[in-house]
């Protein structure tokens, strides 16, 4: 599936559960497609679920799916920069999680030095 609009819910399935299960199918050995359907429902039943949009760019990084995992990554930034998440800690870890992997994906580096010490100050 490439596209978030093309996910329909079914009504008889909760925001957690599909929350859940993409996390369980991504740890689980070639499942991706699965996990990666199941984080798009997430995403559909709850537009600003950080975590869904994070669980979804590791699949994509997963199936090297970079240009759409990067996209993934640019869109739990720009919800953290929105302050959907209470906790700046958390905030703060998502953040350079999410940069990390954007600095990976395009350069094979996490180059996270300058990110660690802007923040830590």
């Amino acid at each position: 599936m490439s596209t978030m609009q093309n996910v329909q819910p079914p009504e008889n399935k909760t925001f957690e559960e599909y929350h859940r299960e993409g996390w369980r199918l991504y740890g689980s050995k070639g499942n991706h497609d699965a996990a990666e359907e199941n984080f798009r429902r997430a995403i559909s039943v709850n537009p600003n679920a950080v975590d869904a949009y994070y669980g979804l760019a590791l699949v994509l990084k997963a199936q090297d799916r970079r240009k759409e995992a990067i996209a993934m990554f640019q869109k739990v930034l720009d919800l953290l920069n929105a302050n959907v998440v209470e906790d700046r800690n958390r905030a703060r870890m998502l953040r350079r999680l999410a940069l990390g992997h954007i600095n990976w994906l395009q350069s094979g580096d996490w180059n996270l030095e300058r990110e660690i010490w802007k923040h830590e100050r």
